[in-house]
């Protein structure tokens, strides 16, 4: 019979994807994991493994809350131009919650892991793919001309990737909304309907 956790779960899921966020997944020790959820190791063995396992539990996790702000922020406004102009603004309310930035957990953990860890690039590439998806379902349905739809897909999602990153650099709501807005004044006339 599986030994009934000890601890509250979501608890220490959140305290956990935090320090890999903002320490890096090589500089984090289960002990880090540990102090911060203010469990005992053996409990987070017990429960998820090994680090890696737990790892990928937690980069996962945070890859689907990524998609699902996607998803989330293209389902408001009356048209193409103000989806992507909600999408931009989650993006900056998003950086401005957590301060100070780590930038984007999953864009951080594919440039120290993608290399030598096929399922941490495999989770980004599919995560990515997910909110372009998400963003050019949108863009055909407000009527947006298949020609160079999944490019500009693409180009949306990397700003809000830039505008996280960016957040890590200056994290100011103020100079975020500010790029966000000249970023959608440039797409601006891609978004019409034919």
């Amino acid at each position: 019979m599986a030994r009934r956790r000890e601890f509250d779960e979501d608890a220490f899921l959140a305290r956990s994807t935090a320090v890999f966020w903002r320490k890096g997944y090589t500089a984090t020790s289960m002990s880090d994991l540990a102090e911060a959820a203010g469990v005992g190791n053996g409990s987070i063995y017990a429960a998820y493994g090994s680090k890696p396992e737990l790892f990928l539990l937690l980069f996962e996790r945070y890859c689907d809350g990524r998609v699902d702000l996607v998803r989330r922020a293209m389902a408001e406004g009356s048209t193409a131009e103000e989806a992507v102009g909600r999408f931009f603004r989650a993006v900056v309310e998003d950086c401005a919650a957590h301060q100070p930035s780590w930038g984007c957990l999953m864009l951080n953990s594919l440039a120290e892991l993608g290399r030598d860890w096929p399922e941490v690039a495999a989770a980004c590439a599919r995560t990515i793919a997910a909110m372009e998806a998400i963003v050019e379902e949108r863009l055909a349905w407000e009527g947006v001309p298949e020609a160079g739809r999944a490019t500009l897909a693409a180009e949306i999602v990397l700003v809000s990737q830039g505008l996280i990153q960016f957040s890590r650099v200056d994290g100011a709501p103020e100079r975020l909304e500010s790029i966000a807005e000249s970023s959608l004044a440039h797409l601006s006339p891609a978004l019409q309907a034919a």
